[in-house]
This record gives C-alpha cells, structure tokens and sequence, in this order.
C-alpha cells in the first residue's frame, strides 16, 4: 500500500541549527530513499521525498461566488508550515508509523500526517475514481 507523509513545523523551526547539524539533518534525508528498515524489521520503500519552499511562494485557487478566486499564501490558518512530501509504500503500516516518527518534522517538534492513499484503477474514470 502506499502513503504520503505530510510534514508539518514551524517556518525558521530549524534556523537554530548549527551548520553540522543542519548537513546531518539533509544526510538523514537522501538515507530515507534506500530502503527503509524500520526497528520492527519491516520494510517501507521511500518512492519520493519533497521539500516545500516557504507558504509566501503558494497559491491558492478557489472558487468564490461562481468565481476563480487565485490569492498568494497558503490557505491555512495556524503557526506551523507544510514543509515536506513523502511517497512510501510499504505492507505493514505500523512500519509507515515507525518512519513517520523518526522524520526531522518530529524530531524538530512538528507533526507528520499519514495518509493512505487508493490507488488508480486502469478502469476508473477521474482523479478520485469515482
């Protein structure tokens, strides 16, 4: 099954980071794109890993009284940030949990939000398949 893990801190949350931290913290990164062990023993495939640049380069679209409305930012409302984007698989989701866990978001304060994701069907018609 497959999962995106959304993860969330703080903007300048790692701004107090010294230098060697900070290249400890990217090392830790590019390791997540072999394949993960996790303490369990189970394995979770990290497909893709991306960073968001600051909510202040967004866009977000909505419609608004029949209207497209386009405003610069992010629509969302609270301190912390959608900082990073992960696409793993795995067939143990507590294994997907355990990796969550050991993300910089954690470990930096923040939150990770695992989401299951359905897979498209050859058959399906539209982006959610209904």
């Amino acid at each position: 099954m497959k999962y995106a893990l959304l993860g969330y801190d703080t903007e300048g949350s790692l701004d107090s980071l010294d230098a060697q931290d900070k290249r400890a913290l990217h090392r830790a990164h590019r390791a997540l794109h072999d394949d993960v062990q996790t303490a369990a023993g189970a394995s979770v495939i990290v497909i893709a890993h991306y960073r968001f640049r600051p909510a202040r380069g967004a866009t977000t679209v909505r419609r608004s009284d029949g209207e497209i409305m386009r405003t610069k930012g992010s629509s969302s409302e609270t301190n912390e940030g959608l900082r990073a984007l992960y696409l793993v698989e795995s067939d143990d989701a507590d294994a997907v949990l355990d990796l969550a866990t050991s993300l910089p978001a954690v470990r930096m304060g923040g939150r990770v939000e695992v989401w299951p994701l359905i897979e498209p069907d050859a058959d399906t018609r539209g982006p959610t398949g209904h």
